[in-house]
C-alpha cells in the first residue's frame, strides 16, 4: 500500500489545527467553528487510516 497519501493528510491535517491554534484570535467565529470542526474530521480520517495501514503491514 503506498502511505504518501496518507503521510500527506497526516501532515495537512496537522497544519491546519496549528492554523486554527494560532490564529485563533483573528479568525471570526463562524469561520473558526467551521474549521475545528474539519480539523477534527480530518485528524480521525487521518488515524483510521494510520491504524489501518499499521495493521495491513504485516499482509
Amino acid at each position: 500500500m503506498n502511505t504518501t497519501n496518507i503521510a500527506a493528510l497526516l501532515i495537512l491535517t496537522l497544519l491546519l489545527g496549528a492554523v486554527v491554534v494560532f490564529y485563533k484570535d483573528s479568525i471570526p467565529p463562524k469561520l473558526k467553528r467551521g474549521l475545528a470542526i474539519s480539523a477534527a474530521v480530518m485528524l480521525l480520517i487521518s488515524f483510521i487510516l494510520t491504524v489501518y495501514t499499521l495493521f495491513s503491514m504485516g499482509s
